[in-house]
């Protein structure tokens, strides 16, 4: 899907894949100076990142259509990078929730949670390969 002649899943998607770094980067300084402003600008970028994701899969979702009907033989990485960016929104998605729930009271993340979110990115990065190698190797949504 376009806007103006851009693909609206491609311009969305750098928001939550610089969000949710920028969120276990702040959880860790807050840990470790214990300053809460730390802790609240994690809470807003997951917050931000996980809204941003949300519209940035359904965008997706539109596109991965257009691939089953242009691009047959690309589906299986299409599928698999929906995929694994569809479990790292619901996992941050669950973790936006918790902490919603604590607002304004946020908890710091434990260091169990905080290798969770580390887990998380790094299945994010996959994911964004495999749909970079869409976009740069098979020309998904740039034809």
């Amino acid at each position: 899907m376009k806007i103006l002649g851009h693909p609206v899943h491609i311009m969305l998607i750098h928001f939550p894949s610089a969000l949710f770094p920028m969120d276990l980067a702040c959880s860790i300084i807050n840990n470790y100076t214990g300053r809460s402003g730390f802790l609240e600008a994690s809470f807003y970028a997951m917050c931000g990142g996980t809204v941003l994701g949300w519209l940035a899969l359904l965008f997706g979702f539109f596109d991965l259509l257009k691939v089953y009907e242009s691009k047959p033989a690309v589906m299986k990485y299409a599928l698999i990078h929906g995929g694994i960016n569809t479990t790292v929104i619901l996992i941050y998605s669950i973790l936006t929730f918790i902490q919603y729930k604590r607002y304004p009271e946020l908890e710091s993340d434990t260091v169990t949670l905080l290798f969770i979110k580390g887990l998380t990115i790094s299945f994010m990065i996959i994911g964004n390969f495999i749909g970079g190698s869409l976009i740069l190797k098979h020309k998904v949504s740039v034809e």
